[in-house]
């Protein structure tokens, strides 16, 4: 039973991640089906997620797709970011959770293997007042200056914010610099009455929370 078939009978949720793809891409190439090159495609890219955070000029070097498959999939990739935005502002722009916030970073995850850091203030009723990438850095680390952060959060009178950044390396242990920078952020934020929620560290892989991990108290999510 070929992909397609197999979704109208089964139901999406029943096809591995290369058959999902095999049915956007549709065709294979010389000597090799539609199916057998979305595994090798999702494999080679080292996962589902990690074939979504490729740019579209990267899945142009992919060998078998060429620019309409390609374009296809950016424009899967690009709705998917989208729909997680449009479900953000749908519950008020509100976040209830570090999995929903990861599932609205990993539209922002940088594909060229460098660290960046984010920052989401938020208002007093816990709404996105707006998003941006404060930092960014090499292959190693990116620079973070508290002050920039706080300067911010005051010009657009944000009540709280979370902070994120991402490791290149997928390792999501934070380091001791990850816990030194949290832990001044939030002696800071609490000097100028902000809350800081929490500080996520994240990859194509997954994520943690610190505030999950009791680096922080406060309120969280709540």
């Amino acid at each position: 039973m070929k992909p397609r078939e197999r979704l109208l009978a089964l139901g999406p949720e029943a096809l591995t991640d290369g058959e999902l793809v095999a049915i956007l891409i549709r065709t294979g190439r010389a000597g090799k089906g539609v199916v057998e090159l979305s595994e090798e495609l999702v494999a080679g890219c080292g996962g589902l997620s990690a074939l979504f955070d490729r740019k579209v000029e990267s899945l142009l070097t992919v060998k078998g797709l060429g620019k309409a498959k390609a374009a296809t999939l950016a424009a899967v990739m690009e709705l998917s970011r989208r729909y997680y935005e449009s479900q953000l502002k749908l519950r008020e722009n509100r976040f209830t959770s570090p999995k929903e916030v990861y599932a609205f970073l990993r539209g922002y995850l940088p594909v060229d293997g460098s660290e960046r850091f984010y920052a989401l203030f938020l208002d007093s009723q816990g709404a996105l007042i707006e998003f941006e990438q404060m930092f960014r850095g090499n292959h190693s680390a990116a620079p973070v200056f508290i002050s920039e952060i706080l300067k911010k959060a005051l010009k657009l009178e944000a009540a709280s914010i979370i902070v994120a950044h991402n490791h290149p390396s997928g390792n999501l242990s934070p380091s001791r610099e990850d816990l030194l920078i949290t832990k001044k952020l939030n002696q800071a934020c609490r000097l100028m009455e902000l809350v800081l929620r929490d500080h996520l560290i994240f990859s194509p892989a997954g994520f943690i929370s610190l505030a999950e991990r009791e680096e922080l108290g406060g309120e969280a999510y709540e």
